[in-house]
This record gives C-alpha cells, structure tokens and sequence, in this order.
C-alpha cells in the first residue's frame, strides 16, 4: 500500500485550514463558519482523523452531557521541505505540517549556482530523511524560496545581481529532478509571508504585509487569507520606493554602511557575529532604515488597508526589533486623512524564518484552499522514487 500523502478535496482543504490555523476549533465550529452542513463536517473530520492529518480530543473541561470535541492537525504526518540560500550559506529544513522542524541543516558554500544548490538540496534531503527516521513518501513537495522576480512568463526567474547564474534560469523542473519531488518556487518575500500566515506572527491575521529586509527590500501580501503574487508573481516590490545606488532600508545596504565605517564584513550572512561590535553604526542605520519603512508603511496602508505590518527577512531577530520600536515611537501623518497606519510588528521566527518560509510553499499548495497554481509559482512532480514508495 503507498504511503503517500493524497490530494484533498476542496472542502477537505477548507477544514484543515481553519483547523490549521484555529487551534482547538470544534465540528461546529466549522459547520457555522463555513456553511457545511455538521453531517458533511463530521464526514470531512472522520476522513481527515483517519488518515492521520488530524486528531480530535473531548474537552470535558466545565461541561456537562455530551463533551465538545477539540480539532488540532496531527504533528508528525505529513511534512515538507524548504531550502532557503543567500551568497555563502545554503539552509534545507524538513518541517511537519504543525509546523515543527524535525531536521535542520546549514552549510557553507562559495559558488552559488542552480545545479550546486539543486544537488546539494538533494544531497541534505537524503542526509535529513535518514537522521530523523520520516517515511519519504510522506513528504508532500519541497518549496525554494529565490532573490529575485519573474519574467513575463511568470516562471523564469530574473535574479538579484549577486544571483548571476541564476538569472533567467526556470528552476522549478531542476529542482523537481534532482530532489524527485513535488517542487515549488517563489520570491523570498512571498515565500516569508506564507511562513509568518502558518507558522509566525501572521497567524492571527487573515491581511498583512510583510517586509523582507534581505539583499534587497521585498515583501509578500495576503489578502483575506490569499497570497496576492499578481499577473506574473511580482506583486509586492516594495523596494521600489528605494532605488538602487541610493540609501536603502535592506541588508546590503547595511553591509556597505559597515565597511564604511571600517566594519570587516563582506554579505548579510555575517550580520549577526558583527552587530554587537558595531554598535554606533547600527543604531546610525536603524535611525535611517526606520524613516524610509515608516513612509512605505504610509504607502502600504494606503493600498492594502492590512491589520499589520510585519518586518522580517535575514536581519537578526533583535534589529528588526529595534526597527519596530523605532518606529513605534514615531508619529507619522496617516495615508488620508482620518486614516491611522497599519502598526509594525517583528517577526518572531527568527533565524529559521527562511526555511521555514520555504517550506510553506508545498503546505499551503497541497493543503490550502486559497492556493492557485499560477505560472509564478509552478511546480513540478518528481515521481519517480515517490510513485514507488511501498509500505
């Protein structure tokens, strides 16, 4: 018998996310917010206990007669990979869907390449599956988050320009090949945004931005629950308030702040060792980075309306602090009049925000009624192994 994981119906879709992300929701619960009828609900909540993606406990807690009964998504089930990679370290997590992360590995590399990271994904899969012992064919895909936007196409991707090789590369079909999986791609913005809906600080809301302070200033929206990406997956740039060769709030631009001022410090990845020695430098660059995300935040507001604003990306978890609380202190004129700005918060993933972000990805397409298969975010099944995954 395969152990794979098979595809939900919508409406097994639509209950496991309210599960999802509605810790302890109760069948009618979902029959009300939904409006399936509770024979239907108790139908898809039977299925979904049986095949292991969900568990459901009576609470007897202060009640009498019959006990209401709680829904949470089974740890342990069902899981997804992320691979997350910036110049000089490549990052791969394996996460099941409750969103804990039962293998995590981090390596150093010099030449960042498609085919390097394709192999070495590869290659740290097998190392992950083998250490923690999960049944392979209960991995649902594997998700990349990229520097950069897409073309026209909506799947070739035009690249950072620390990411010259992989510029107009489409690299969901190598990724797919050398991992033998389901694989997605997307922006690291957008990539970020789905990880804070499932896993962080985006969790209690169903709209909010988020600002991906990485080599650049990206971002991802959800909209009432969605993952806006527009025409070709290149919705939410919001660096382009900020043009290149002029200060920016991102992480290259910081680097270069340090070297100014006589900081060794060559890529954001080296960040973290050097803040505490860079003090007056940092706070010099928080204090300028803070206005710039306070008019962005101004310009958010005014078009998506969203409950919160999230600061995240590759920035140590601290300094994005430091920027919330920098512009917590601020008073600023809304986007209109009358009109408050959306509030900032940090994201509190930390430094597994990326994989993390990566791994959403896969979850949010295979589990998730609000996913589209759009050109932006292809994917691509490799089925060769998993097609003969036999218990």
């Amino acid at each position: 018998m395969s152990n794979r994981v098979a595809p939900l119906t919508f409406n097994e879709r639509q209950l496991f996310e309210l599960v999802h992300r509605r810790a302890n929701i109760s069948r009618s619960e979902i029959s009300e917010i939904t409006g399936l009828t509770p024979t239907t609900v108790s139908r898809l909540v039977s299925g979904l206990v049986e095949i292991g993606l969900l568990s459901e406990k009576a609470d007897r807690a202060g009640q009498l007669g019959q006990p209401r009964k709680n829904l949470a998504v089974r740890a342990g089930q069902a899981f997804s990979v992320g691979v997350n990679f910036m110049r000089g370290r490549f990052d791969l997590a394996i996460v099941d869907i409750a969103g804990n992360i039962v293998f995590t590995d981090q390596v150093d590399i010099d030449d960042v390449t498609p085919e390097g990271i394709a192999h070495l994904a590869a290659d740290r899969l097998d190392a992950g599956v083998e250490m923690s012992g999960i049944d392979r064919g209960r991995i649902v895909g594997a998700g990349f988050s990229l520097p950069g936007g897409f073309s026209q196409d909506g799947e070739t991707l035009l690249a950072h320009s620390h990411f010259p090789d992989f510029h107009e590369q489409k690299l969901a079909p190598l990724f797919a090949d050398a991992l033998d999986l389901r694989c997605s791609v997307d922006t690291d913005g957008a990539c970020a945004a789905l990880g804070e809906y499932l896993y962080g600080h985006g969790a209690g809301y169903d709209t909010f931005f988020l600002v991906h302070i990485g080599h650049g200033v990206g971002g991802g929206a959800i909209i009432q629950g969605k993952l806006f990406r527009g025409a070709h997956g290149n919705a939410s740039k919001p660096g382009v308030l900020f043009p290149y060769g002029t200060p920016r709030p991102s992480g290259q631009d910081l680097v270069e702040t340090l070297v100014k001022a006589g900081i060794e410090i060559e890529d954001i990845a080296e960040i973290p060792e050097v803040v505490a020695r860079a003090g007056e430098a940092v706070e010099a660059w928080i204090d300028r980075a803070s206005e710039q995300l306070a008019t962005l935040g101004r310009v958010i507001t005014a078009f998506l309306d969203p409950e919160i604003i999230i600061i995240g990306g590759r920035l140590p978890h601290r300094m994005n602090q430091r920027l919330v609380d920098t512009l917590s202190g601020k008073s600023l004129p809304g986007p209109s009049r009358g009109l408050t700005n959306a509030p900032f918060a940090a994201s509190r993933l930390g430094p597994d925000s990326g994989v993390l972000g990566a791994a959403s990805l896969p979850v949010f397409s295979f589990f998730f009624p609000g996913s589209r298969q759009t050109s932006g975010n292809a994917y691509v099944d490799g089925r060769r192994r998993s097609e003969h995954q036999t218990s």
